[in-house]
């Protein structure tokens, strides 16, 4: 009880923080929306959401890719059917999930590997 007071006692002290944050969460959101213009992804393509169970197994393949920066590429960039279908025997998954998910799978793998700790962050927060 004392601790959660303390902690609201700091975060009235430091009320820059916050607003740091959302400055950083910003400048994150226009730097991913950058880098994945140049997979031809736009964030509109990224709507769907996904049932709780393929999220659970999208967020998995996302991290396995986001592991493994030369698959990252290669699927980003190449959209090969061989990539594609190693990739789904890699994660053990079938070929159409991840057809079906590769943009979804492609943006949070560079969340994950990339510079967005604010994004991370709020992903591990809501998953």
């Amino acid at each position: 009880m004392l601790l959660m007071k303390v902690t609201k006692e700091w975060k009235n002290l430091f009320p820059w923080k916050r607003a740091n944050d959302s400055v950083q969460r910003q400048h994150e959101i226009l730097h991913l929306k950058q880098r994945l213009e140049t997979y031809d992804i736009q964030f509109p393509n990224l709507a769907y959401r996904p049932s709780d169970v393929e999220t659970q197994t999208l967020m998995e393949i996302s991290k396995t890719v986001a592991q493994n920066n030369e698959l990252l590429n290669q699927l980003s960039s190449e959209k090969e059917l061989a990539v594609e279908q190693s990739l789904a025997h890699l994660v053990g998954t079938t070929l159409q999930i991840l057809l079906d998910h590769l943009n979804f799978i492609v943006a949070m793998a560079h969340i994950f590997s990339g510079p967005y700790p604010c994004l991370r962050a709020y992903i591990s927060h809501t998953n």
